[in-house]
């Protein structure tokens, strides 16, 4: 409940703005309220059209501002479960990061339930997940706006998959045509995905 009543203070243009929660004493439980946005989430919102790489620039930099925004919450706030359909498109197409669940005591919006696509190494090894987990995950969102493809798209099974992240075995982020035209984008993106946390950027310097 804590958790829940310091959600519904947080404010900001990149955040699905918390509009209230159900409380159920006897389970225990708190069901958190979140308005729905009219272009849905971004993976569908990518789909829809044949976006311009300043439209696609756009939406990374807003999951970036307000990623960095939830990071620079007292305390803390990392979301744990970034990805392209926890991120909704409003009807101006402003990209607003959502899925906010279970909290810890350095507030995580989705606890342990990340996916597995978007899962920087130490969550795959069950080391304890920081900040910066986050970063490896906006590297990948990043890729898939610029791409329109998902992590591994290549790759049907969770093994080869947890196998490829570990060894840094990851796609060259200038194979795609589009994003050979973004060369500035392109080490930043290396560097949100680098295996040891501490080599990656912050969510400010992004």
């Amino acid at each position: 409940l804590r958790e829940s009543e310091f959600l519904v203070k947080l404010s900001h243009r990149n955040i699905v703005k918390l509009e209230g929660f159900v409380e159920d004493l006897s389970a225990q439980k708190v069901w958190l309220i979140f308005p729905w946005e009219e272009h849905g989430n971004l993976r569908d919102f990518l789909a829809s059209g044949e976006w311009e790489i300043p439209e696609r620039i756009s939406l990374i930099n807003d999951v970036t501002l307000g990623l960095e925004y939830l990071h620079s919450q007292e305390p803390p706030i990392y979301h744990g479960d970034l990805k392209s359909v926890n991120i909704l498109v409003d009807s101006e197409c402003y990209a607003l990061i959502t899925d906010f669940g279970a909290t810890a005591s350095t507030i995580t919006l989705t606890g342990s339930g990340y996916t597995l696509r978007w899962a920087a190494p130490e969550l795959l090894q069950d080391d304890k997940p920081c900040l910066r987990s986050d970063i490896w995950a906006l590297g990948w969102i990043a890729y898939e706006v610029m791409t329109n493809t998902i992590p591994f798209h290549d790759v049907k099974k969770n093994a080869i998959v947890i196998n490829r992240v570990i060894q840094g075995h990851l796609p060259s982020v200038t194979e795609d045509a589009r994003m050979s035209l973004i060369r500035a984008l392109c080490p930043l993106m290396v560097r949100c995905w680098s295996i040891n946390p501490d080599k990656r950027p912050t969510a400010e310097e992004c």
